[in-house]
């Protein structure tokens, strides 16, 4: 007999969750798929009780085949739940059956982490469910040789749907029926789970455009993937009321007690003056949240890590597109000083030396070697005093040239090539153009995508398509980004890298 063991919170189930229920019975020829909602997890904690939890699981799984059943060993336990434990229980009780174990693959990088992960391998099979994005074959070779396990990987292909972003667009209320069972989202919304910010997020949308609003939602999203389980409170609180201020007129700041000191730029004040907004229209108290507040836009020396946490948030949350993907990677500091140098180049790029004296302290502070060592030079002076623009030596192959054909033929403006390797791992060349309209933006991302398939190259990655603001297309060792040419103007990925020394002007 062959039994699945498929173990999570399920808080809440989503169909990527019945994806791979369905896939594992199939690909294994399993004979029973047991669904383990977890207890009490001893690595984090959940905000939704065990028996609702348990509730969800029944209702997502119990009628997608009669092979699948939900197991409530581990909800009904009054300790904390270890998965060693869970397999022990299945043997007693098939002393026969060949167990097999799924996870998802970022569990399987840290199963040296788990309780007894030695017991674990000698008594299952591990079959790993990629989700983000491919486990590679050396973590498979690394737990093989290190447990002696047995792995297989489940033919499905990864995902973006997580628990944590529909928990955050039912706070949110957002429709989930596109990630979530009709019946699952029945029963969230009847029992008012995952609504204790909803409240909170009503009236903060009340304060912001459309857009902000977006770019709150996906900040506070950043922001408790960052966090520790104990921190969820804070951090939700701290990134939901980051920009209250942000639309705040100055005949408003008496309201508030704020008088603008006459050297803070107009581009920081709404931090300072929306710590006044959290504390007088939504009564927080917390220090530590207010303070995350008023220096997300600037940092300060010695910040904590809830200051930390919404800082980097606030710059690399998913919709500012692939030019922050290379500040998410070390520890939450490294994080957080990738994020403070992007910055502070950023604005000595747009304002030169003019940068807000706290922002300057906090470099000097965390990075002392960028102010003794940077120095911004877009042009460069020739010797009759006149300027000139720096010569790029960027070597164009066939797939930029390519791209940068396309792109022309359907009246790109302004497309520039970025040479971007040795600088980061995300691709070797950036290219970037502009179009008038969102209509033209797709239509050029249309026509490229289009040309490119004849030519046998498949983009392996894209976003933005529907709203035409900026669609990010990633061809491996190239990512193109089409800009609506406002848009353009607030990203400035053009001298992201290298201050724009690594620029070449693409000319038909």
């Amino acid at each position: 007999m062959k039994i699945g063991i498929f173990g999570g919170a399920f808080n809440p189930p989503h169909l990527t969750h019945i994806n791979i229920a369905l896939t594992a019975i199939n690909q294994l020829s399993l004979d029973k798929l047991l669904v383990v909602p977890t207890g009490d997890p001893p690595h984090k904690s959940c905000n939704v009780d065990k028996f609702a939890r348990l509730k969800m699981a029944q209702i997502a799984f119990e009628n997608l085949s009669d092979k699948a059943e939900v197991f409530d060993y581990e909800v009904n336990k009054a300790d904390k739940s270890y998965t060693v434990e869970t397999l022990g229980e299945i043997k007693r009780l098939y002393p026969d059956a060949q167990l097999y174990l799924i996870i998802g693959g970022d569990s399987l990088k840290n199963f040296g982490k788990w309780y007894r992960p030695n017991d674990i391998a000698a008594m299952c099979t591990l079959v790993v469910a990629d989700r983000l994005r491919k486990t590679s074959v050396r973590t498979l070779a690394r737990i093989e040789r290190d447990y002696n396990a047995k792995t297989v990987r489940l033919d499905l292909p990864a995902d973006k749907i997580s628990s944590t972003e529909i928990r955050l667009r039912y706070q949110f209320k957002k429709d989930n029926l596109q990630f979530v069972p009709e019946a699952v989202d029945r029963f969230v919304l009847q029992n008012k789970l995952y609504s204790e910010y909803s409240a909170t997020a009503l009236k903060v949308k009340e304060y912001l455009t459309p857009e902000r609003y977006s770019h709150t939602f996906y900040v506070v999203k950043r922001g408790l993937e960052l966090a520790d389980f104990k921190e969820q409170n804070k951090v939700f609180t701290a990134c939901i009321l980051h920009d209250v201020a942000k639309y705040t007129k100055q005949d408003g700041y008496c309201k508030y007690n704020f008088v603008k000191p006459d050297d803070m730029p107009n581009s920081v004040v709404h931090a300072f003056l929306g710590a006044e907004v959290a504390r007088r229209d939504f009564n927080v108290t917390d220090t530590e949240i207010l303070d995350a507040i008023k220096y997300h836009a600037t940092a300060k020396p010695d910040m904590n890590r809830l200051e930390k946490i919404l800082y980097i948030a606030d710059k690399t949350e998913e919709t500012r597109g692939f030019a922050t993907s290379y500040l998410l990677k070390g520890s939450l500091d490294t994080k957080f000083k990738k994020c403070l140098k992007h910055a502070y180049e950023y604005c000595l790029e747009m304002h030169g030396d003019d940068v807000y004296g706290l922002s300057k302290q906090a470099v000097e502070y965390y990075c002392p070697e960028i102010t003794k060592q940077h120095k911004i030079t877009t042009d460069t002076q020739n010797t009759n005093g006149e300027y000139m623009k720096n010569e790029s030596k960027t070597v164009i192959n066939e797939t930029v040239n390519n791209i940068c054909k396309f792109l022309s033929e359907k009246s790109a403006l302004n497309i520039k090539i970025v040479e971007i390797k040795g600088m980061t791992d995300i691709a070797d060349h950036f290219v970037i153009c502009s179009g008038r309209s969102a209509p033209q933006v797709k239509a050029m991302f249309d026509y490229m995508e289009e040309q490119m398939e004849k030519l046998g190259k498949v983009a392996l990655r894209k976003e933005g398509m529907s709203e035409g603001r900026w669609i990010a297309v990633d061809y491996g060792d190239v990512i193109v980004h089409i800009f609506h040419k406002d848009t353009r103007e607030i990203y400035a990925l053009d001298s992201l890298w290298d201050n724009g020394q690594n620029v070449t002007a693409y000319e038909d």
